[in-house]
């Protein structure tokens, strides 16, 4: 069985507050969560967030990450090079994001991994549905600070093609 994970980020680079939101389907069941921090930066956010969503899946199941989010997408597709060059960016630093990136490799080794590119165009689809609750993610960590909250399953059955 595969797991199908949608994971969305949404991060104000001027206000450096930044909204997360993953959306599991496990066989049938379908299960969420979203997030947000204050002072943050875009690439570090965004790994953190990839590394929570993948917290807790079952040991050696296959996973299909959908996402959008540019960073995610190049970092996953790239992160076996880099773990293997010791994370060590192209010009010769150590990546400052390499902790994370690493609990990420960690989560994924052993797992048939796919990547899908996401467009989240809809709010009733999975990719929309996520994108917005990592909008509101973004916009509640701007007045209240860090948070992480379930998703209610009255909201989850609502998503459109799961």
């Amino acid at each position: 069985m595969t797991l199908r994970l949608w994971i969305e980020i949404n991060h104000q680079a001027p206000y450096r507050t930044g909204g997360w939101a993953w959306l599991l389907q496990d066989g049938k069941a379908v299960t969420g969560a979203a997030g947000g921090e204050r002072d943050v930066d875009a690439e570090p956010f965004s790994v953190h967030a990839l590394g929570a969503a993948l917290a807790g899946l079952p040991e050696g199941a296959a996973v299909a990450l959908h996402l959008s989010d540019p960073l995610l997408i190049e970092g996953v597709r790239t992160m076996a090079a880099r773990r293997a060059a010791g994370w060590i960016t192209a010009a010769g630093d150590p990546d400052p994001d390499a902790q994370a990136w690493e609990a990420v490799a960690k989560a994924l080794t052993g797992r048939a991994l796919s990547l899908v590119r996401t467009q989240p165009t809809d709010a009733r689809t999975p990719a929309g549905f996520a994108a917005a609750w990592a909008e509101l993610g973004r916009d509640k960590a701007k007045t209240k600070g860090t948070f992480k909250n379930a998703i209610p399953r009255p909201n989850l059955t609502k998503i459109r093609g799961l």
